[in-house]
């Protein structure tokens, strides 16, 4: 039984709240006062609230799910040199987010199917706007387009919700075509248009590891079109142009694109320790004579430090975030390092190679799932899951984003789609 009009109202706003407030620094507190009134309130509910049901397709990620858990937990107590401190971490960092996207599941269930996905977009969607108007407002006063400026925090948080905001978008979108529904409930024309304020949104920001998601999400759902069928040119045409538009637009805005292949290729050769030091007479010099891309050189150099503690502790060091930064206080006697600024190299430095290759496993299951329900029921949810894993994976690949307020959200919005998988429904 589906809950009354007033708390169908209610489950949307709490949603949408919950997503709105999770990445505005200091609002821990508020998000956390808010996941309480959900709880409380499902429980005060608990004979008429509609029970969860798990997806046939993503048993095999379920379980997954939880081989991974039990390598995390029995990894601190018998293999991590400090256990008191991995299961801390495990607590705040991989339990507190589980809980977090099961109350999510269980709170999107209350609701008509798309009307859950649909409230978590409108929340990333208002942050877009907030940050186009923020930008707007200072071009005004100062005469220039300020790129990278923000509302709050830095453009590396807008560029996360921006890649789960076109996740969701792209998904919705391509099941429109191929399926003539949107998942997320949105009329044709209003889809279209969230899809180009996330696409302006990227250009805003000008971050060049959320350019990459947003290319990679573009061409997967064109990839996913030819697969589907030859005769969709126009709109492999439109998403092929979009793809033109941030390409260019980045490589035009961002002069960190001109030094990029050099300093790479730097930051991975070169015996200079300016990576750790940050001494200037050690700052290393590109071949060309051109300056050194700092972010470029110092991610690279960052990388093959991890790679190389990895060898050297193919089991890790104890599960949390700042496992990179033990290894380098370990190795070279200098703390204060946190993130190698990969995800994927920082949970394998924290739970070692197994812990990653379970991770990894689970990923590549609940992509599979999502794809299987959407090819046996035109289910849109699980093409939103794939986009939105998939986009979240990579981009932890590339930032050290697997962790803290990004995982606890990608796991809010997880359990929002989770619940939503159900089949197509019938379009009269």
């Amino acid at each position: 039984m589906m809950p009354s009009a007033t708390m169908t109202w209610f489950w949307q706003a709490w949603l949408a709240a919950i997503v709105f407030v999770f990445p505005i620094p200091h609002t821990i507190a508020l998000r956390n006062l808010l996941l309480l009134i959900g709880l409380l309130s499902l429980l005060a509910m608990l004979r008429r609230t509609v029970r969860p049901l798990s997806p046939p397709s993503l048993k095999a990620a379920a379980w997954g799910l939880v081989a991974t858990t039990a390598w995390l937990v029995l990894h601190s107590i018998t293999v991590a040199p400090a256990p008191t401190l991995a299961l801390d971490n495990l607590r705040g960092d991989w339990i507190v987010p589980l809980l977090t996207a099961a109350l999510a599941v269980w709170a999107a269930t209350q609701l008509p199917q798309g009307r859950a996905a649909q409230a978590v977009t409108l929340a990333l969607a208002a942050h877009m706007v907030w940050l186009l108007g923020w930008q707007l407002h200072l071009w005004l006063v100062a005469g220039a387009w300020p790129f990278k400026a923000t509302p709050f925090a830095a453009y590396d948080y807008h560029g996360t919700l921006n890649s789960f905001f076109l996740s969701l978008l792209v998904a919705d979108r391509l099941a429109w075509v191929l399926e003539k529904y949107s998942p997320l409930a949105l009329s044709q024309r209003f889809g279209w248009v969230l899809l180009l304020l996330s696409l302006a949104s990227d250009l805003a920001l000008q971050s060049r590891n959320s350019t990459a998601i947003t290319v990679l999400l573009l061409l997967a759902a064109s990839l996913a079109l030819l697969r589907a069928s030859s005769r969709q040119g126009r709109v492999i045409a439109i998403a092929a142009g979009m793809i033109v538009m941030v390409g260019a637009g980045s490589l035009s805005f961002d002069s960190r694109w001109q030094g990029l292949r050099e300093s790479t290729a730097i930051g991975w050769s070169s015996p200079s320790s300016y990576w750790l030091t940050n001494d200037e007479a050690t700052r290393p010099v590109t071949p060309s004579g051109a300056g050194l891309e700092e972010s470029a050189y110092l991610r690279t150099a960052w990388a093959r430090q991890a790679v190389l503690a990895i060898g050297e502790h193919p089991l890790g060091l104890g599960f949390g975030r700042d496992g990179f930064g033990r290894a380098i206080a370990e190795k070279y006697n200098t703390p204060g390092m946190v993130s190698s600024h990969s995800g994927w190299l920082d949970f394998a430095l924290g739970a070692g190679l197994p812990g990653l290759a379970l991770l990894l496993l689970t990923a590549g299951l609940a992509i599979r799932g999502g794809w299987m329900s959407f090819r046996q029921h035109g289910d849109g949810g699980g093409l939103m899951l794939i986009f939105l894993v998939g986009g979240y994976s990579v981009r932890c690949l590339l930032d050290g984003h697997l962790s803290g307020w990004r995982l606890g959200l990608f796991a809010f919005i997880c359990g929002v789609l989770i619940a939503g998988m159900r089949e197509k429904p019938e379009v009269p």
